[in-house]
């Protein structure tokens, strides 16, 4: 008895995804959209990190030496910088290897300051264990015999990291939101599937069916409408992934972003937002039979 109604529930089930065919095509593209945002958001929050964690694995200190600093007030210099807390490394840099730099940068126009006309300083280079602690460590070297200027560009990093944090926080939040939408968004489209049966469920608790018989197929029925929702959305986010990284390639002729590699992530994501298709069409079909059928 129990798996004859299972079967009959997901037979039922079924052909009210085709009883329904344009309302059922309506919920099943809005609730893609929204999966798809969900999942974009996921991708997105990826990328973001990743370009965080480059941003904060690549600020380092620059302090410039003294022109009147020789050999051992170098090595002096360089013992004391590490000697400091939140240090955790430091690179030592020739004036001649940062004009070479500039020149590689910037093109041969510069090549007139070689030599004795090289305006720059050898330079450490500092790294430090977070980049909560720069500026206190900025100041600390600031403070040091023969550092002549220290700086790390902390205006535009910090309004940098600053403006990526916000987005993080905006993410979730938006995620969260989307993630009612689509409750609610399953349980109206439930609810317009009741209200045209509404005749016929009557019928079906006259005759004694119980309440949980009644609610099986509706449920079943948000729950086939989340995974299909969740397979065409995961389909379309690896198309729109791949074609925004060709059309950086074709705009820029070379791939200046880096992307975050779409597998295995995209698998973890489409397992997530099939969890999630389900759980929600699961939700939102009750929600809708507690409702409307006051059952």
């Amino acid at each position: 008895m129990i798996f004859r109604n299972f079967f009959r529930h997901i037979r039922d089930a079924f052909r009210n995804l085709f009883r329904n065919g344009w309302m059922t095509i309506a919920t099943i593209l809005t609730m893609t959209l929204t999966l798809i945002m969900i999942g974009g958001f996921v991708l997105l929050a990826q990328n973001i990190q990743n370009i965080t964690q480059d941003i904060e694995g690549g600020v380092k200190i620059r302090t410039h030496i003294d022109l009147a600093a020789d050999k051992d007030d170098e090595a002096k210099l360089k013992e004391s910088i590490e000697a400091l807390d939140h240090v955790s490394g430091v690179t030592y840099r020739t004036k001649e290897e940062e004009y070479q730099d500039l020149v590689a940068q910037m093109g041969s126009d510069f090549e007139m300051f070689s030599g004795d006309d090289n305006p720059f300083y050898n330079v450490f280079l500092v790294d430090v264990d977070d980049t909560a602690n720069l500026e206190s460590v900025t100041q600390a070297i600031s403070k040091l015999p023969y550092a002549s200027e220290v700086t790390y560009g902390e205006i535009d990093t910090q309004n940098l990291l600053s403006t990526i944090q916000i987005a993080r926080t905006i993410i979730a939040l938006v995620a969260a939101i989307l993630i009612v939408i689509a409750i609610l968004l399953i349980s109206n489209t439930i609810r317009l599937t009741i209200a045209a049966r509404q005749t016929e469920l009557e019928i079906m608790r006259l005759v004694g069916a119980t309440n949980r018989y009644i609610k099986a197929p509706f449920v079943y029925e948000g729950m086939f409408m989340g995974t299909l929702s969740a397979i065409f959305a995961t389909a379309l986010l690896y198309a729109i992934y791949n074609g925004i990284q060709s059309a950086s390639v074709e705009l820029f002729g070379a791939r200046i972003l880096s992307f975050t590699p779409l597998f295995p992530i995209l698998w973890y994501i489409g397992a997530g937002l099939l969890i999630i298709g389900i759980l929600l069409g699961n939700l939102g079909a009750r929600r809708a039979t507690r409702r409307f059928l006051q059952i």
